[in-house]
């Protein structure tokens, strides 16, 4: 698995690092680890999602958008599920600003979750799709689905 970083410039900073993946691939089982290619870490100063899983023939890639500029990331929607989620763990919204501020190690914890969020996409069509191509269906049980998954998976990791 080919574990990648966009370049940023030095005020910007990735939560999770090479070192914390390894502590996260700990905790999934082989016959998954082995069908993700690569995961690649950037920002999302130009997109909505914070994560993506994209299927090529066996294997997936997963894009994580999320860093941090100065302890603080963007503040991407309103919706009291996504604030929920946010401040879960450890988010501190500020509406004004359309700013999350973090601590660390908090960011951290929420960086594993969006990971580990799209991994369960993978999970979950292995285990459920039988085959069919990812995007074949995509439904808001689906989408809890994974919520559940990485919400438990990430509560057994110590970053």
């Amino acid at each position: 698995m080919k574990i990648q970083y966009d370049m940023v410039s030095s005020e910007y900073m990735y939560p999770l690092s090479k070192k914390d993946i390894t502590k996260i691939k700990e905790h999934l089982p082989d016959n998954i680890l082995n069908k993700i290619s690569s995961i690649r870490f950037g920002c999302n100063t130009k997109t909505t999602q914070e994560g993506r899983i994209v299927q090529r023939g066996a294997l997936y890639d997963i894009r994580i958008n999320f860093c941090l500029n100065n302890l603080r990331s963007l503040l991407l929607s309103n919706k009291k599920r996504y604030l929920d989620i946010i401040r879960k763990f450890g988010g501190d919204v500020d509406l004004n600003s359309n700013l999350i501020n973090w601590k660390l190690y908090d960011a951290k914890r929420y960086t594993v979750f969006i990971l580990l969020h799209e991994i369960g996409h993978l999970v979950f069509y292995e285990k459920h799709m039988q085959g069919q191509p990812m995007g074949s269906i995509g439904s808001k049980a689906e989408e809890q689905w994974c919520e559940n998954y990485a919400m438990l998976t990430s509560d057994k990791i110590s970053i």
